[in-house]
């Protein structure tokens, strides 16, 4: 049985002649088979032998308030971005809602869009799967689920979030999966077709094996029920729990091989790095989103064209754009998601409050400190030291600002961890040529880096080193420069 690299370099060269080398990523293989009963998208099997199989890849980004996907025809090589039905006149028609309702023991998606806070709203479901995971019940980002349950169980409070997450993840990628067969009419046709998953989380949520366990499980559940679940119906969380229990262990193999976990950061940088104007060296990337602040430092190598990133360092800071219209809210003692989402209007609106500005520098500092943490534990990988005066900085995330995100991010650059004060350039991300992008839109790229880099097929990923992988160097590994020592002059030179 052929591997399925060896089936998409066959079929690129049948279509489109010779290509230059692929590469394998090297952590996790890709699928070894093409799945024998076709894609698992739910249609009527017709035998076809007009065209060539499809190979369909979903990049999905979970974002923390907001999600976006974009998904590719991997043999043409071409993108598109997904839009939800229904958000042709919005401003960011892309934008996938990340909150749930819960009422009356029934779970359902926000319809709203244009509103982050809603009455009996379940928010920030990337974030509470994370603290779940990591057994961190006392989090207050699990207040809203600890409170519809009315109990403070954990094996509970466990399980509502676990079914939260399929549903939302199964109900959007059955609309994907909706919408690659309206763009395919004849897709399915041909028991070969095949359709595929790529999940991005933080660098420090994939190294740890409790989050990078939980986000595998429920990402390949929630593939099986995206056929039931498309378009989130109405549905008593009971259900979703009967329909999990349906989904057995011993799952067909290559519904997991459709299934794919990548480090956020990674997906962020593809674009840069498969860019001409992207070169060898450091950086720092700062992702802003609206519930974190996620920084990465890594050596971007490239050799042969095989492109590599070395990660010496990841940190996830709760300090996303969110956290502005909460801390303000704080300052009145009221959390309220009324009182939440007139804070997050004023917010977006450029407003000047006092409340506002207090929370702004309150990030500012805190974001400052973290900054310089997350370059200190990369600086502690690095065998010469030095090297860290040459970084540059990437910025990313929807939330991104100048005040507080830029402002804090630059300010380590004057601090102690460098022999000078340095200024590190700032590099924006390149438009892709290969994505459907309107005249105009271009600036939506900021927030659809991670899903654009999600979009390619796994073996050409760029692959990576975890910082646990790295090892920390020894006094004696580390290297020193030799100081000159002058020859003491001679009495003619005196």
């Amino acid at each position: 049985m052929s591997t399925l690299k060896g089936f998409i370099r066959r079929l690129k060269e049948k279509l489109f002649g010779k290509e230059r080398k692929e590469y394998i990523f090297v952590p996790s293989p890709a699928p070894k088979a093409r799945p024998a009963s076709g894609p698992q998208v739910g249609v009527e099997r017709k035998t076809s032998i007009d065209r060539e199989p499809y190979f369909i890849q979903i990049g999905f980004d979970f974002g923390t308030a907001y999600s976006k996907c974009i998904y590719r025809d991997v043999i043409t090589n071409k993108a598109w971005i997904y839009l939800p039905a229904g958000s042709e006149y919005m401003e960011h028609p892309f934008l996938i809602s990340s909150a749930l309702l819960f009422k009356d023991g029934k779970l359902s998606h926000v319809e709203n869009i244009g509103c982050d806070y809603h009455m009996n709203g379940l928010y920030h479901l990337k974030r509470a799967l994370e603290k779940v995971a990591l057994c961190q019940w006392s989090d207050s980002v699990l207040d809203p689920y600890r409170n519809v349950l009315g109990q403070s169980d954990v094996r509970h409070l466990a399980k509502l979030v676990h079914f939260c997450a399929v549903y939302f993840l199964a109900g959007s990628f059955g609309e994907v999966r909706e919408q690659v067969r309206q763009q395919f009419p004849n897709f399915g046709t041909r028991t070969d077709d095949y359709i595929a998953v790529n999940l991005a989380v933080p660098v420090a949520d994939a190294e740890r094996p409790k989050v990078n366990q939980l986000y595998n499980q429920i990402l390949i559940e929630a593939w099986v029920l995206a056929d039931k679940l498309k378009g989130h119906p109405v549905v008593d969380v009971a259900e979703v729990e009967k329909l999990l229990n349906t989904i057995s262990e011993k799952e067909n193999p290559t519904i997991k091989d459709a299934c794919f976990i990548y480090p956020e950061t990674s997906a962020n940088v593809q674009g840069f790095v498969r860019s001409r104007v992207s070169s060898p060296g450091i950086y720092l990337f700062s992702d802003t989103g609206a519930g974190t602040v996620d920084q990465s430092v890594f050596i971007f190598l490239r050799d042969d064209n095989c492109e590599h990133l070395t990660y010496l360092h990841g940190n996830v800071l709760p300090l996303g754009s969110s956290s502005i219209e909460r801390r303000a809210a704080l300052v009145y003692r009221r959390t309220d998601w009324e009182t939440l989402e007139a804070w997050r209007q004023k917010k977006e609106s450029g407003g000047m409050e006092f409340p506002l500005i207090e929370a702004r520098n309150a990030i500012h500092r805190e974001l400052m400190r973290g900054t310089e943490q997350t370059l200190a534990w990369a600086k502690q990988k690095l065998i010469v030291k030095n090297q860290l005066d040459q970084i540059r900085v990437i910025f990313g995330g929807g939330g991104h600002c100048e005040h507080p995100y830029k402002t804090a991010v630059m300010h380590p650059f004057s601090g102690g961890l460098f022999r000078r004060v340095i200024s590190p350039d700032v590099l924006g991300m390149p438009v892709p040529s290969d994505l459907e992008l309107e005249m105009g839109k271009t600036r939506w790229m900021r927030r659809l880096s991670v899903a654009y880099g999600l979009s390619f097929e796994r073996s050409e990923l760029a692959t990576f080193t975890y910082p646990v992988e790295l090892e920390t160097p020894s006094p004696g590994e580390i290297w020193r420069p030799c100081r000159k020592i002058q020859d003491a002059p001679t009495k003619d030179e005196c």
